[in-house]
């Protein structure tokens, strides 16, 4: 699915195009992929549930966060109601995520990655 935003196009990109393009690069057939990604989303799922951060590396992380009761206008009659409290899943962003996407929008070229360990591992 596409849609068109005034500075450039922005492109979704879902279950099946991830799968085909994971498989390409891991050389997995599709199966097996599909099987890797339904079995990695349980796991955040139901860490995620359980209270836990879950963590990936460079990636992100997702956990439970507490979001706060609150007041507000309702949209039938205009009454002020108030939303309870209640937990959402958050996400934040990884170091390395976070600077592919600087670095896509500045077009900046891909830095090296320095954490790496040489082949003498030093």
């Amino acid at each position: 699915m596409k849609t068109s935003s005034p500075d450039r196009e922005h492109v979704v990109v879902g279950k099946d195009e991830l799968i085909h393009q994971i498989a390409a690069k891991a050389g997995m057939n599709l199966k097996e992929t599909n099987k890797v990604i339904d079995a990695f989303t349980e796991v955040v799922r139901e860490g995620v549930a359980k209270g836990y951060e879950v963590r990936l590396m460079g990636f992100g992380t997702w956990n439970l966060r507490d979001v706060a009761p609150r007041r507000v206008k309702s949209i039938r009659g205009g009454d002020q109601i108030t939303i309870p409290a209640r937990k959402r899943v958050g996400f934040s962003v990884g170091a390395v995520l976070s600077q592919a996407a600087l670095d896509a929008s500045t077009g900046r070229s891909k830095k090296p990655d320095t954490h790496q360990r040489s082949a003498t591992g030093r």
